[in-house]
């Protein structure tokens, strides 16, 4: 009895052991099945060859920072959160594009025509297109600081929208660099109104309504399009080659829906009513 008792548990035990053998020569050969599969990988191994990954991370179009080969192929670094701009150029988007390294080598500075709150208007010339335009420059840190970020893009928004009027100045062209922001806007040849009133004083009347009809029918679209204007005065108004009036500096308008009002009191002091 006792020698079958022994060859039974031999028998037992011998049966247990090629189990557990077959279980690990198995995980060994999914040990290297696995290896094997993932030794090329540039993602595994620091002198692999290539990665082959059709996985790629598009070119941010509006930054002016550029990713690392590696950045746009490999998967985990594709996988990684993209911050593709300052937060100081982020305040400006996206009506101010990034694409200063471009658009500031297009520019020959000829003059400069006048000074504001902050920054400077230039004459200039497209060298590419060969006509002149006037260049606004603008300080982003004065912007900021005066809090008027959502001031300076309403003005281009409203001219980019609006500026196809006939006496509305164009802005075909405006984008950031990391200090400053510029509008490129249709250069006006006859300078300001008053500059006209200065020198001659009075105008004859029928002047002075062609005038303010062609201020009406501008102010009209503006209205119609949403938009009040809320700074008119002889320095906003330009004259062009023919004597045509060109209503410029939109900083102060403002989007306006049907049956709203404001409360803002703005515009030139000199300009304003007495109960002001």
């Amino acid at each position: 009895m006792g020698n079958k008792s022994t060859k039974s548990r031999n028998a037992c035990r011998g049966t247990i052991d090629t189990v557990y053998k077959q279980k690990e020569d198995h995980f060994k050969q999914l040990k290297a099945n696995f290896t094997s599969s993932f030794s090329g990988r540039s993602f595994t191994s620091v002198s692999s060859h290539q990665s082959t990954y059709s996985v790629s991370r598009p070119w941010s179009r509006i930054s002016r920072r550029r990713w690392k080969e590696s950045t746009l192929t490999l998967p985990y670094e594709s996988s990684k959160t993209a911050w593709p701009v300052s937060q100081l150029e982020s305040y400006f988007l996206p009506e101010f594009p990034v694409t200063a390294s471009i658009n500031e080598k297009r520019f020959d500075v000829l003059d400069e025509i006048s000074k504001g709150a902050f920054g400077k208007v230039y004459k200039v010339k497209d060298l590419e297109k060969g006509q002149i335009f006037a260049l606004k420059v603008l300080s982003k840190s004065k912007i900021i600081s005066e809090n008027s970020v959502q001031q300076v893009k309403d003005e281009v928004q409203v001219q980019r929208v609006c500026g196809h009027h006939p006496y509305i100045v164009s802005c075909p062209l405006h984008w950031q660099s990391r200090k400053r922001l510029y509008i490129v806007t249709k250069f006006i040849e006859g300078g300001e109104l008053y500059s006209l009133l200065t020198r001659y004083i009075t105008l004859p009347v029928a002047l002075v309504q062609v005038f303010v009809a062609q201020i009406a029918l501008a102010l009209d679209f503006l209205h119609n399009a949403g938009v009040i204007y809320r700074d008119l005065k002889p320095e906003n108004i330009l004259l062009d080659d023919v004597g045509n009036i060109q209503l410029i500096d939109f900083g102060l308008s403002k989007w306006l829906s049907y049956g709203s009002t404001t409360k803002t009191i703005c515009g030139t002091l000199r300009y304003m009513g007495m109960n002001f």
